[in-house]
């Protein structure tokens, strides 16, 4: 094995452990968040935990996820055999990881002159993030599907599927609380970029 594979397998492997602890600690920062008494968990959206008690855990737990994201970018990229590289994929998952932490900082603008402004941002940083995520997720795994190396059955490929179906569900339909229908969106991003993790550091040990 050349210098430069080495090297990029460690990479790889880097980027995949920061993405599933950057998964793993917002499981159980903002799964932890849940617990507040004064904020109706079936009704409020996330974003509304990144502010009051123990909102700075939160906005931290999206930092670190951002920094995943841009993690992901790169080591997905690489890890992919030549053949099936998206490059689309990558920018997608990068522009997700830009748009996250925004989305965390907008949120300690409330109650101030720039409330609006910031409210406003927020909702496009949030909408992007999503919608780069739900339409990368599905491209990756289908190209993951298709190399020898990354191929880990349809768990991937149902997750990403499931998300992207959810998203519009979720856009669309609003029969059931708001915070209720973006958890659980939020729940199937997780779940597969806990899957993907994996996959990442499986790929960096095959020769």
């Amino acid at each position: 094995m050349q210098i430069g594979e080495t090297k990029k397998r460690r990479a790889i492997r880097a980027l995949g452990t920061l993405l599933l602890i950057a998964d793993l600690m917002f499981v159980l920062v903002c799964g932890a968040a849940q617990l507040r008494t004064d904020l109706d968990p079936l009704v409020t959206p996330l974003s509304a935990y990144l502010t009051g008690p123990g909102g700075e855990y939160v906005r931290a737990a999206y930092y670190l996820m951002a920094l995943g994201l841009l993690g992901l970018a790169w080591a997905s990229y690489f890890a992919t055999s030549a053949a099936q590289r998206s490059a689309l994929a990558a920018i997608l998952f990068a522009t997700a990881g830009i748009a996250l932490a925004p989305v965390a900082i907008t949120a300690l603008f409330a109650h101030t002159p720039n409330e609006e402004a910031a409210r406003f941002l927020h909702h496009i940083a949030a909408l992007i993030t999503f919608m780069c995520l739900c339409f990368g997720m599905p491209l990756l795994s289908m190209r993951w599907r298709r190399d020898p190396r990354l191929r880990g059955g349809s768990a991937g490929v149902v997750l990403a599927w499931a998300a992207f179906v959810w998203l519009w569900v979720y856009v669309i339909y609003h029969g059931l609380p708001s915070g209720t229908m973006q958890k659980v969106l939020i729940v199937l991003i997780l779940a597969w970029l806990g899957w993907t993790a994996r996959q990442l550091l499986r790929a960096s040990r095959s020769p």
